[in-house]
């Protein structure tokens, strides 16, 4: 009982300091913010001092957690209180191995808010290890009758891609998708990331937005608050290990994988995967002159609804940042996170994530855990998720969380990028 008073106590007392610096910082204009060539410093306050303690740490996770929201996320409600999940459907798929469900869930005000998802699990009693997969796909089950299964295109320009994509996802097929995560013992969450905010400029008019008209959030941050109430409904779930739920999206739904993990603890793990601009990637490593690829200004640009207003000000003074992505990271810490790349990937820039990863590791030390509970794997192939990719994601996962030990390590950066020098933050 004493030892309990006593972190009781810490928790209260880190709580009441975070509040205090949250409370204290202010926020210049870009015009106004000092330049910082190198990764602004994770461990050291708003007011230059130096984190030493677990309790200044939480206070600088808030810092960090408001910076972030001021100048690129925006803010978002808090949760809701109130997930519920009506099961839909249910079958069972591979000759009796895999269960599936489709379940909706609602919340929110006057419980009218929604989305479905769709639920895979293993043979056995569990609880699994469960991966939340954000997807591109129509929820599998949604809309679907018999026959009506999405038929690839001829080709893969935009527009194929899109009909493809809105078209309903037969669950059996969609099982057999995820055979061979599910064979490994992971239960599989998926869903259309758009129930979460539309992808255009008119996010504001559906979804969860007109519900919430005084939140100045961002469409990236509504993704990512969509995910963390499907992390609310599987508390709820026996089938799920609460101590290991995982997060893994592809390109855009990296950048939510990110931030969701940063913003919600509960998240075990988390691994965006091929996250581009305003991913994985530092922005000061990324962009005309910094290493090309997506940089702040092409996203700024094509996809400025992701984001406030703010963040556009720093479209030609990047050095100007108060953050960069290697804040997402830290924020993650102590539990593990991996980033999933391609070598070839026409978006992501290896040395900007490799900067990243590094600058973030002595976050997990100053904790007391190892600093290779942050991770990277790359495989030979452009901007997509592969099966390779998975089987990644799920090594480190077994390693990270389950205790297997696949013998293998997750530090290795396309051979370019070996020579690079390590980050320096300041």
């Amino acid at each position: 009982m004493k030892t309990y008073r006593v972190f009781f106590l810490a928790f209260i007392l880190a709580a009441f300091v975070s509040s205090i610096h949250a409370a204290s910082l202010t926020f210049p204009e870009p015009n106004d913010l000092p330049v910082q060539t190198n990764l602004p410093d994770v461990m050291t306050m708003a007011d230059g001092t130096r984190v030493t303690t677990p309790a200044q740490w939480q206070a600088r996770r808030a810092e960090m957690k408001e910076i972030l929201e001021h100048y690129e996320l925006g803010h978002a409600p808090p949760p809701p209180g109130n997930v519920r999940g009506k099961d839909l459907q249910s079958h069972d798929y591979l000759d009796g191995t895999v269960h599936y469900r489709l379940v909706h869930l609602s919340f929110g005000p006057h419980r009218a808010l929604g989305m479905d998802i769709a639920i895979f699990t293993p043979a056995g009693k569990g609880p699994f290890p469960t991966i939340i997969n954000p997807s591109f796909f129509m929820t599998p089950g949604v809309n679907f009758t018999n026959g009506a299964a999405p038929r690839v295109p001829a080709t893969t320009n935009r527009m194929s891609l899109l009909r493809m994509f809105s078209m309903p996802m037969d669950p059996a097929r969609a099982a057999m998708t995820f055979s061979n995560q599910l064979a490994r013992g992971y239960a599989i969450v998926t869903y259309r990331y758009t129930q979460c905010g539309e992808d255009n400029p008119n996010y504001r008019t559906n979804s969860f937005y007109p519900a919430y008209p005084d939140y100045d959030w961002g469409v990236l941050l509504g993704w990512a608050w969509g995910l963390s109430r499907v992390v609310d409904y599987l508390e709820t779930q026996k089938f799920v290990d609460k101590d290991k739920i995982i997060a893994l999206g592809h390109s855009r739904l990296g950048k939510l994988t990110m931030v969701a993990t940063a913003f919600d603890d509960r998240i075990s793990l988390g691994a965006p995967a091929g996250s581009s601009g305003a991913g994985t990637g530092a922005y000061r490593f990324c962009g005309p002159g910094r290493g090309g690829k997506e940089g702040i200004e092409d996203m700024v640009r094509k996809f400025d609804y992701y984001f406030v207003p703010e963040l556009r000000g720093f479209t030609n003074q990047i050095y100007k940042l108060p953050f960069d992505a290697h804040w997402y990271v830290a924020l993650t810490a102590p539990r593990p996170w991996i980033s999933v790349e391609g070598t070839e990937d026409q978006n992501c820039v290896p040395n900007a994530v490799k900067q990243t990863v590094m600058a973030a590791k002595p976050v997990y030390e100053f904790l007391g855990v190892s600093p290779d509970r942050v991770g990277v794997s790359y495989e030979k192939h452009r901007h997509g998720l592969t099966p390779e990719d998975w089987n990644d994601a799920m090594d480190f996962a077994d390693q990270q969380l389950r205790g297997i030990d696949h013998h293998r390590t997750f530090d290795q950066f396309p051979a370019d990028e070996v020579s690079t020098n390590s980050v320096t933050s300041k």
